[in-house]
Order: C-alpha cells, then sequence, then structure tokens
C-alpha cells in the first residue's frame, strides 16, 4: 500500500513515453494528433507529486525515479519545441 504513489508516478510518464515515442515514429495511427506533446504538462507534476508523497512515506528508489522521470518528461516537449524551431524554422 505505501508503494502506490511510487508506482503510479512511473507509471505515468512511463504511458505518455509509448504516446510520444508513437507520436514521433508513428507506428500506431493514433487520432489524438499533438496531445501526446501536451499531456506531459497536465500530467507529469501530478506524476512528480505523487512521487514526492511516496517518497517522504518511505524513502525508495521507485519514488525517487519516478519524480526524476517526471521532471525529464515535462522538459521534453519545450526542448522538442525549441530544437523544431532552431532547426526548421518558424
Amino acid at each position: 500500500m505505501q508503494k502506490i504513489p511510487g508506482l503510479i508516478s512511473i507509471l505515468i510518464p512511463s504511458v505518455l513515453t509509448v504516446l510520444i515515442v508513437n507520436f514521433l515514429f508513428d507506428i500506431v495511427s493514433l487520432k489524438i494528433q499533438g496531445m501526446p506533446l501536451v499531456f506531459p504538462f497536465i500530467l507529469c507534476p501530478i506524476g512528480a507529486a505523487l512521487g514526492f508523497v511516496g517518497y517522504k512515506m518511505n524513502r525508495d528508489k521507485l519514488s525517487l525515479v519516478g519524480i526524476i522521470f517526471n521532471i525529464v518528461l515535462f522538459v521534453f516537449p519545450i526542448l522538442y519545441n525549441i530544437i523544431g524551431i532552431l532547426t526548421q524554422g518558424a
């Protein structure tokens, strides 16, 4: 029961990573177009908060990895857009 916040904090960015990889490489055709690049702005702060709660409860590495994974995934769409604008133009 104590590992549930840490597990959820890992599960959120894992699912988002699968959606982003699918968006970039078009593995399975989905009709959600650019939403995988918007979802991290909404869901990653929630996942990081759950990871922080889990880390405060029992100081496990699972929660710490969840916090780091959520922060990295939160920054990814920003970097993706900046690099896209710098290389492809406006």
